[in-house]
């Protein structure tokens, strides 16, 4: 009889050896398929698309306008899991959770709405 842990051992080592064979194949396979053209003396520009720079890329000041939509995204994300997890048992407690998740996030685009940080015309 095998113990658990050399079972456990086997399985893990076998996983190990075909991830390494799948990962080596496919840098292999990367190799075989590349392209073998050579670089275009545009591909490092700022903007490959064939835009020309005007003034130094390097010193543009990015504005965080867009942050406060980001910050809004992802609490209404969080509450969409969180809405769909606790649809798998719903009760009175789930419900008034989520609920409150819910009036927070409107709350919350309300305030920057009101303060105006969220306008889409400036």
């Amino acid at each position: 009889m095998i113990e658990t842990g050399a079972l456990l051992f086997t399985a893990v080592a076998t996983a190990m050896v075909v991830g390494a064979l799948i990962e080596g194949g496919s840098l292999i396979l990367n190799k075989l398929l590349e392209d073998k053209t050579p670089d275009h003396p545009d591909k490092y520009e700022t903007y490959e698309c064939g835009e020309l720079t005007i003034g130094d890329p390097t010193k543009v000041k990015y504005t965080i306008n867009f942050y406060p939509y980001l910050v809004a995204f992802l609490v209404a994300e969080v509450a969409g899991v969180i809405a769909l997890v606790s649809a798998a048992s719903p009760n009175w407690n789930a419900l008034i959770g989520v609920g409150m998740m819910f009036f927070a996030l409107l709350v919350g685009i309300a305030w920057m709405r009101k303060i105006g940080v969220m306008t889409w015309m400036r």
